[in-house]
């Protein structure tokens, strides 16, 4: 039986490797307008502003993972028996260099940096993916502002809220948690504007309102 067989296909296919292998080969596609170093400490600061994620999967353990994939790679002696996907994603990253010592490479990158604090947002800018992990329920809502820009936008929360009720207590939780937290996190007129048109400090809080409104007259 060789080491792919005695490895958790799930580490290969899902989880922390594939997210740290996307990050690097995004880097190297940007030729040069984006820092491996950089991407790491954002992937850091995700998991460590988050308690379900820390708790799940915490970066030291993420780091374990590379150097675990790193050497059932090295043991099988080939990617042919591994999943498409992580073969692919893998020998684009490697650029050359063997998988194996790839990923050992970069197990210890994520160790290294994850020595110092994190970053905070006016050091290093959230990123695109970034935001997207970190505010998934206010991206869904402005796909919902792209399909229904008829209203005001408080009639938009309004309806939006509305046609999850009376079911909607945790959809318009999580979004108007995930509103106040943008608020705090980036307490100025524009707060998350630059990722999402409405998403100022005015339009947050007009949404916290409206979900707030609702809440008290449906549910109280």
């Amino acid at each position: 039986m060789n080491a792919v067989e005695f490895s958790t296909v799930g580490l290969f296919s899902n989880g922390p490797v594939i997210r740290l292998i996307d990050l690097a080969t995004t880097v190297q596609e940007s030729r040069g307008e984006l820092s491996l170093d950089d991407e790491i400490r954002r992937y850091i600061r995700v998991i460590e502003t988050n308690w379900t994620a820390n708790w799940i999967c915490p970066v030291y353990t993420a780091a374990a993972a590379l150097d675990l994939a790193g050497k059932s790679v090295s043991a099988s002696g080939t990617l042919d028996d591994y999943p498409p996907e992580f073969k692919e994603k893998v020998t684009r990253a490697a650029e050359g260099m063997p998988a194996s010592e790839y990923l050992h490479i970069l197990a210890e990158m994520v160790r290294s940096l994850n020595r110092s604090p994190y970053p905070e947002y006016d050091q290093l800018p959230m990123a695109g993916w970034e935001f997207l992990q970190t505010f998934p329920s206010l991206y869904g809502f402005d796909v919902v502002l792209m399909d229904e820009g008829d209203l005001p936008f408080s009639g938009l929360v309004r309806r939006f809220v509305s046609a999850e009720h009376p079911y909607c207590n945790e959809r318009a939780a999580t979004l108007s948690a995930q509103a106040q937290y943008a608020l705090a996190l980036f307490p100025g007129e524009q707060c998350i504007a630059r990722h999402l048109s409405w998403a100022t400090r005015a339009g947050l809080l007009e949404l916290i309102d409206t979900v707030n409104e609702h809440m008290q007259r449906e549910h109280s």
